[in-house]
């Protein structure tokens, strides 16, 4: 029998599908996930089941069915609008029907994915490096709501929490179009038939500032680390690659890397002019023998501009994970590099 019994809330997320493999994946784990649509296939020492995490029943059915969990993450999210105000009503209510339920004798930590919005980093500059203990900015923000939740339900009771703060997640996801590697891949691959250069297309600002990211595999293993070690208890912890990068730099390497010119810095929006490119995309997919998807399925031109239209800093200071015990990181260009082998490998680019 497992020694650790992990109950992931939005298991098949971003997030939670690679927090799923990597405890499934460890010696002493078993993984429960809790998904609207629970995949179809098997995965070994994971069991999905069906629940709605805005009904109440739905999540306590779940955790029954679950049995003696003993830790607990958090990494759904309501659906939301690319840039504006998040949803902080329907983020809490599903936040708190899944740990209420979640609440039960054995759970020893709970776990809460959060942000760098956390930091206001979607409003505007932010004082940075960004440190965990920062003032709040004026709400709303939904994962303030979250996290005083958190803090007032483990009250009294013998589990603690934890949080982690990542920026930007990045990944090989086939299917999910809000993907930065995905994004980029597709934006090339319009440009190569097109004729066009690889221009950066968004603010002079955001191609020269600083910028950070978190590659998904790695926030997985801070929150594996975060359940375990006693020294994470009742704390938050940025986590992200542990570098920055400027597009200035990135950029000429990408543009190398799918054979393209590397163009200029154009004010723009990839939303105006890639938003009418699907039939492109679909001629690419189909002279390519790609996976079916559409151009949706494989880039958010939205989240581009809110990525490429950052003309400040974005940094977050990692010296309390480090001082906590936690030191993992990633090469960010070379990370960049390998997801695009990555994409290309499952036939999701050319």
């Amino acid at each position: 029998m497992a020694e650790n019994i992990a109950l992931v809330a939005g298991a098949t997320g971003a997030v939670g599908d690679r927090i799923v493999d990597v405890l499934a994946q460890t010696s002493g784990w078993k993984v429960i996930g809790l998904c609207r649509n629970p995949p179809e296939e098997t995965r070994a020492n994971v069991r999905f089941i069906r629940t709605d995490l805005m009904n109440p029943e739905s999540c306590r059915a779940a955790v029954a069915q679950a049995g003696a969990i003993t830790h607990f993450a958090y990494c759904s999210r309501a659906p939301f609008l690319e840039g504006g105000v998040e949803d902080v009503p329907g983020n809490l209510a599903m936040f708190r029907n899944a740990l209420q339920a979640a609440d039960i004798p054995t759970l020893r930590r709970a776990h809460l994915v959060a942000g760098s919005k956390w930091y206001g980093m979607h409003i505007g500059p932010f004082r940075t490096p960004a440190e965990e203990s920062d003032a709040r900015h004026m709400r709303p923000n939904f994962y303030y709501d979250q996290q005083d939740f958190l803090e007032t339900l483990r009250v009294g009771k013998a589990w603690s929490w934890s949080s982690s703060r990542p920026a930007i997640i990045v990944d090989v996801a086939p299917g999910r179009g809000r993907n930065l590697v995905s994004t980029l891949g597709a934006y090339a691959a319009i440009c190569k038939v097109t004729g066009s250069a690889f221009d950066f297309i968004g603010k002079q600002g955001a191609y020269d500032t600083l910028l950070e990211v978190t590659d998904s595999r790695l926030l997985a293993s801070s929150i594996r680390w975060m359940f375990t070690d006693p020294r994470a208890g009742n704390q938050a912890f940025n986590i992200t690659n542990g570098d920055v990068f400027r597009w200035s730099r990135l950029w000429p390497m990408l543009a190398e890397y799918f054979n393209l010119e590397c163009g200029i810095v154009r004010r723009a929006s990839m939303q105006f002019w890639l938003g009418d490119k699907g039939g492109i995309w679909d001629n690419i997919a189909r002279d390519h023998q790609l996976q079916p998807y559409s151009m949706d399925q494989v880039s958010s031109w939205a989240f581009a501009d809110f990525v490429f239209g950052m003309d400040y800093d974005v940094m977050s200071s990692l010296n309390r994970c480090r001082l906590a015990g936690f030191h993992d990181t990633i090469d960010t260009a070379a990370m960049f590099i390998n997801y695009l082998d990555g994409y290309r490998a499952a036939r999701v680019m050319p």
